[in-house]
């Protein structure tokens, strides 16, 4: 079985649609009550006295479970009665439970903004409820965000996350997705898309919780931990052993290079990864020892570093 997920949810209400909503919320209670693999909710309320934004989490016993009950009818049909009482929200974002002290698993995002034509926004709501329970079919889905214009006429943004690129192709490819696009032709303008990825794409993974990959200067430093001493036993064994070839020394840098980057995508950052992700990917609840301990473990291992390989190479 795989590990628990949760789905986090956001609804923002019209104004006066309160006591529906209530009676909305009984009845997707007792239709997810039922539901395989459901262990609870929670249902917050906005967090300002004047605010309409209520937060709805829902926790299964594995991300398959929940899977399923994107998928579920019963659930499309629930969406479906809650749109005519909302003017923004999620449809929903996927956070699965990794194991403490491992990193968050791989994730893609894309982003579409969408020009709606005057007078069609309820059509196009109608339009992304379905767009959601297509896609939530496709493996490895995530959730996708919906948000209505920040100001009049402007664009209506969705956040889709699916696990790997791959994955995420294959439904921006799909014949079902096609279809989809050919009917919204009567009711958007046009759209853009833009792809999100980390500064080091392929060795540093996306943080599900927020959509974004680790600071820049963290992934930067885990990079010349394992480079470093790639290049200095390269230094010490490889360059001899291509000067006594007699190859050029662009050739023989290329090949250097070659090896650096494969030995840096495929040994020493996944690993490094998965052994620095509890400060790779820190929240702003984790304990404020985090940050200075890991620092201070990466200060350590340069000094090892330099002073293992001190006498590796000829003064």
């Amino acid at each position: 079985m795989s590990a628990p997920a949760v789905l986090i949810a956001t609804a923002k209400l019209r104004p006066g649609q309160d006591q529906a909503f209530g009676a909305w919320q009984a009845r997707h209670n007792a239709t997810i009550d039922k539901f395989p693999g459901f262990v609870s909710s929670d249902v917050i309320p906005p967090s300002q006295p004047d605010g309409n934004e209520w937060t709805i989490v829902l926790n299964f016993r594995s991300e398959d479970e929940l899977a399923a009950w994107q998928r579920s009818g019963e659930r499309a049909t629930l969406v479906g009665e809650a749109i005519p009482l909302l003017e923004g929200g999620s449809l929903g974002e996927v956070a699965r439970l990794d194991r403490p002290g491992e990193p968050p698993g791989p994730n893609v995002t894309e982003v579409i903004f969408s020009k709606i034509k005057p007078g069609m926004d309820a059509t196009y709501r109608e339009w992304a409820v379905r767009t959601q329970a297509a896609q939530a079919k496709y493996p490895g889905y995530r959730g996708m965000y919906l948000q209505p214009p920040a100001e009049k006429d402007g664009p209506w943004t969705t956040i889709i996350r699916f696990d790997t690129a791959e994955h995420l192709e294959a439904w921006m490819d799909a014949p079902e997705r096609a279809e989809l696009l050919g009917e919204s032709k009567a009711f958007i303008e046009h759209e853009q898309l833009m792809r999100l990825a980390t500064s080091f794409p392929g060795w540093v993974p996306i943080n599900p919780m927020t959509g974004k990959g680790p600071p820049n200067w963290k992934t930067a430093l885990l990079v010349v931990l394992g480079l470093f001493p790639v290049v200095m036993l390269e230094l010490r064994f490889l360059s001899p052993i291509l000067a006594s070839l007699g190859l050029h020394a662009s050739l023989s840098t290329y090949i250097g290079n070659c090896i650096s980057v494969a030995a840096t995508t495929f040994i020493t950052m996944p690993l490094f990864i998965r052994w620095f992700g509890w400060w790779l990917f820190k929240d702003n609840r984790a304990p404020a020892w985090i940050e200075p301990t890991g620092l201070l473990l990466m200060a350590i291992l340069f000094a090892i570093e330099v002073g293992g390989l001190w006498n590796l190479l000829p003064w």
